[in-house]
């Protein structure tokens, strides 16, 4: 049965600025349609999911605590809330109880999936047996995805992606380099600078993994310029991190301080913090067992 796709707001659709105005900008958009209908929830789904991608995680709870095991959630978006709150478990370290609610949401997605399968459905399910690192498994489902040969980029692009998660948690350098390549292959065709920098930027990371570092340093920076073009000043600040790193496997300690020197902390995600922190105790470390110059 081909795949349709089911209704939803794209993310860059609605913004291209910072985190804190991304979701205000979706607040407002929510306010003006009817509270708790389709268009509402289709809403609601975008505001759930980038509060997850910005890691605002007391701002997650507070917003999916209304709905958890609540009958008056449309059974559209049940599990999406259900794969939501076992994200928010696993950012809190409870592992065992994240892993229970993700093999639920995973659960209603493949019955969701069986009734009506929507290409959507297939990116969470997908997602969820890579959470759950049921790898075989995820690889079983893409080959099945990849010999429908859908004509969609933007889906191919997510795909791949995923694919690129099942190489990085199984240590397999080779196949992250090239299915991350193949995602930065789907994205090229998309008119949307922001998600072809995040495949450049994933990409980037792939190949810094395999020892690349100098091709590794020219994606991160072909990222860079993709993100400035479209003014996504969270992406372009994780990047000045992501070079400095390169910089310091390099030795370019210049590079490191040009780079960090650049860095707004402002504009950082939450996520980026923790980074940032054992990138600069690794400079200190790496300078303190530098020789001294005459």
């Amino acid at each position: 049965m081909p795949l349709s796709r089911s209704m939803a707001y794209s993310f860059d659709e609605l913004c291209d600025k910072t985190p804190h105005a991304c979701i205000s900008s979706i607040n407002a958009a929510q306010r003006q349609l009817a509270f708790g209908g389709e268009e509402w929830w289709a809403l609601e789904s975008t505001r759930l999911t980038w509060l997850f991608e910005f890691q605002q995680q007391d701002a997650l709870y507070a917003a999916l605590r209304p709905w958890i095991n609540n009958n008056d959630v449309p059974t559209t978006y049940q599990p999406l809330v259900t794969k939501l709150v076992g994200k928010w478990l696993l950012m809190r370290g409870r592992t065992e109880e994240a892993d229970k609610t993700f093999q639920q949401a995973l659960k209603a997605f493949f019955a969701s999936y069986d009734a009506a399968p929507t290409r959507d459905t297939a990116l969470h399910i997908l997602n969820l047996l890579v959470s759950l690192n049921r790898l075989e498994q995820a690889e079983s489902f893409v080959n099945d995805l990849v010999d429908q040969d859908f004509d969609d980029a933007a889906f191919y692009r997510e795909v791949y992606a995923e694919l690129g998660h099942i190489a990085y948690r199984t240590n397999d350098n080779a196949k992250h380099v090239e299915y991350r390549l193949a995602s930065l292959e789907w994205a090229k065709r998309l008119d949307d600078k922001q998600q072809i920098s995040v495949a450049y930027n994933n990409y980037g990371v792939a190949l810094r993994n395999a020892g690349q570092l100098i091709n590794a340093q020219n994606a991160f920076i072909s990222s860079l310029s993709l993100a400035e073009s479209a003014s996504d000043n969270v992406r372009i600040n994780s990047l000045y991190v992501r070079l400095a790193e390169v910089a310091l496997m390099l030795n370019d300690f210049s590079g490191v301080q040009q780079w960090l020197a650049k860095t707004d902390v402002q504009q950082l995600a939450a996520g980026e913090f923790k980074r940032l922190r054992d990138l600069n105790e690794r400079v200190k470390a790496a300078k303190a067992t530098q020789p001294e110059t005459a």
